[in-house]
């Protein structure tokens, strides 16, 4: 399940993605889950489920962070690390996923939206070169009172709802082949007097 939630104000978009991973099989699992943030944004906070209560991550040296995942396992805690990979890209290990069972994580990151001309753009990144179905999938986009007066393009899939304000989309077994983006360009441009050139 991936449910993602983003509120644009001023120029800012804050996106929250919270998604649960399940594990069918008979064992117990150690998760990888890879994701990529757009290239303005910075990630604001990290936190698994565990015991049924999100457990905030805290920043620390890469290696000394990595043993402290190594011990945590041992001692058998349940631990999740995340990792910077790249300028984009970062990956968090999760352990344990229980046999037939699951684990949520919730993925905070903040970024400034390119504007050109009053033209609004925001992306969640969704392409992948080797995508994987989602079992249930939402996402909302909160425009607030900036969305009744933007004429607002996106995917097809989406629905533009309360005037403008809000745009939403939900599917089932849904498999991403695109990334999600909204553009958001004025109604009206502004109105300039005529001008008057005499030679």
């Amino acid at each position: 399940r991936q449910s993602v939630r983003a509120v644009i104000r001023d120029g800012l978009a804050e996106t929250e993605v919270d998604q649960t991973f399940g594990n069918p099989g008979g064992g117990v699992l150690e998760g990888w889950y890879w994701f990529s943030v757009p290239e303005r944004a910075i990630v604001t906070s990290f936190a698994v489920e565990t015991n049924g209560s999100l457990v905030e991550g805290e920043v620390t040296e890469r290696k000394e962070a990595a043993a402290r995942y190594t011990q945590a396992v041992s001692s058998g805690h349940a631990p999740a690390l995340l990792e910077w990979v790249d300028g984009r890209t970062y990956r968090s290990r999760i352990y344990p996923i229980p046999a037939s069972g699951s684990r949520r994580v919730v993925l905070r990151y903040l970024e400034v939206l390119p504007s050109q001309e009053g033209k609004l753009e925001y992306l969640y990144p969704m392409r992948s070169d080797e995508p994987s179905r989602i079992g249930e999938f939402s996402l909302e986009v909160n425009l607030g009172t900036i969305g009744p007066k933007m004429r607002i393009s996106s995917l097809a899939d989406a629905v533009v709802e309360d005037r403008g304000r809000r745009v939403t989309m939900r599917r089932s077994g849904y498999l991403p082949r695109a990334d999600f983006q909204i553009e958001a360009t004025p109604i009206e441009k502004d109105k300039r007097a005529p001008l008057s050139v005499a030679r």
